[in-house]
């Protein structure tokens, strides 16, 4: 265990086995558990969401966790009240005294610790299903319904929680959105996330449980006036920033009884949502340029190995466009990096307006734009990108405004009768674009070279 690792692990540990001394067996191992995974937080927290995809730092934690879980046991068979009274004859008269009375207190703790017991095996279980669930559901599309469907899983093996609603927080954070609609044709069911129960919840970050006393009386009114059944309702943070929200409707276990066990599946749940955030904002990073808002390259390619396929199949040809700005280099070799993402903007907004929906289109690299047509022959791709170069070429050609000349040409390969894969169409795309810079043309395709002078407008 390195030393990262165990400078938050032992003052922890130590604070377990004081904790287990005061509360006994049952719930020292529940204050055990609960510190555990505030270590694994803490550590991840420390040492970044990175920790996770090395495997000695991983088992290292989960050891430590155990150790945690099991010092919280272990400290609690012997309590300090035990030790003071398990001496002399005021201690035996003590025990003979309340011996039935201890005797029934022992069958509801033992009612009660099952219980807990029970419900820790089920977070334990979710934590290891956890993993599994994200590798499965990562490179979904939108795969907040699955999580919707994971977490009402979840609460309910956990908490035996039921009508479970979990929401997203709308972009603009005034409203909440659930995260599976019923029905697709029904308009959309937002709440408000600054009013009622729900807003309180969301905007303070604290919990809601239903019959609590300890949250004031006022708190109580908000949720006697939401018009539903709110048994409990946290909010989902990552740190200061608010992603979510969770209603459940109704509980089947005592919440003050289970108060350790609800407090940890909620940060299980948390815990669970912000990892998913992590991984869609990463995949997102992986496959769109932050510049252009494009497909990046290997992004792109994975799109039109399925688009060609899908023509193919249908029997349609597909064209494979390459647009280079040659000159941009220039701006950002000067150090006008603003310009040069500023031109870039302009040039993937005007591509964007220009593609139709089932058209696929990406930055190739720096300088270099790629789209793929489907539907159309070389012949008919030539005269759409005769619209575009145009107007690209007046975009490009403002001397005044860049600063420099920036000049616009185009590489164009169709796939003919003959049905070339994805790279052989886009390679033969990029020889066209090399030979248009090698003849001095504005574009050249594999039917035939294009005149450089364009007289076709918008």
């Amino acid at each position: 265990m390195n030393l990262t690792l165990f400078l938050p692990w032992f003052p922890i540990l130590l604070g377990v086995g004081v904790g287990g001394r005061l509360l006994g067996r049952g719930r020292g191992l529940a204050l055990g558990v609960l510190c555990a995974f505030f270590w694994i937080v803490l550590t991840q927290a420390s040492a970044g969401i990175t920790v996770w995809q090395h495997p000695w730092p991983v088992a290292t934690m989960i050891l430590g966790a155990i150790t945690i879980a099991a010092m919280g046991a272990w400290a609690g068979d012997h309590t300090v009240a035990d030790l003071r009274e398990g001496h002399g004859v005021v201690g035996e008269a003590r025990r003979a005294a309340s011996s039935d009375g201890g005797a029934l207190r022992g069958n509801l703790m033992h009612g009660e610790s099952a219980a807990t017991d029970a419900g820790l095996d089920q977070l334990a279980a979710a934590i290891d299903r956890c993993d599994n669930w994200l590798a499965e559901h990562r490179g979904d599309v939108d795969p907040r319904p699955s999580l919707g469907e994971f977490i009402r899983t979840t609460l309910y093996e956990c908490c035996r929680a039921t009508h479970v609603k979990p929401y997203r927080l709308s972009s603009d954070g005034d409203e909440l959105v659930a995260l599976r609609e019923p029905d697709p044709f029904s308009p959309t069911r937002r709440i408000s996330a600054r009013v009622g129960i729900v807003g309180h919840v969301v905007t303070t970050g604290r919990s809601y449980r239903a019959g609590d006393r300890t949250q004031g009386e006022l708190v109580g009114a908000l949720a006697d006036g939401s018009g539903e059944s709110i048994a409990w309702c946290f909010a989902i943070s990552r740190g200061t920033q608010r992603l979510g929200a969770v209603i459940v409707g109704r509980l089947d276990i005592d919440p003050e009884r289970n108060r350790a066990l609800l407090g940890a599946t909620q940060r299980l749940i948390a815990q669970f949502w912000c990892m998913l955030d992590e991984a869609v904002h990463a995949r997102a990073a992986d496959q769109y340029d932050p510049v252009s808002g494009l497909h990046t390259r290997p992004a792109f390619l994975e799109a039109a190995r399925q688009t060609i396929g899908e023509s193919y199949a249908s029997g349609e040809p597909v064209a494979a466009v390459v647009i280079a700005l040659e000159g941009l280099r220039s701006l950002n070799d000067s150090g006008r990096w603003e310009m040069a993402d500023e031109l870039v903007c302009e040039v993937s907004a005007y591509l964007r307006g220009k593609v139709r929906m089932d058209d696929r289109l990406g930055r190739f690299d720096g300088s270099r734009f790629i789209l793929l047509l489907r539907r159309v022959d070389s012949e008919l791709a030539t005269l759409i990108v005769r619209q575009i170069i145009t107007r690209l070429t007046t975009l490009c050609g403002d001397s005044a405004r860049w600063r420099t000349a920036v000049h616009v040409r185009c590489g164009l390969a169709g796939s003919g009768t003959e049905q070339p894969d994805p790279r052989t169409l886009i390679s033969r795309a990029l020889t066209e674009s090399q030979r248009a810079r090698t003849e001095g043309l504005t574009i050249a395709s594999d039917l035939r070279t294009v005149d450089p002078v364009l007289e076709v407008s918008l």
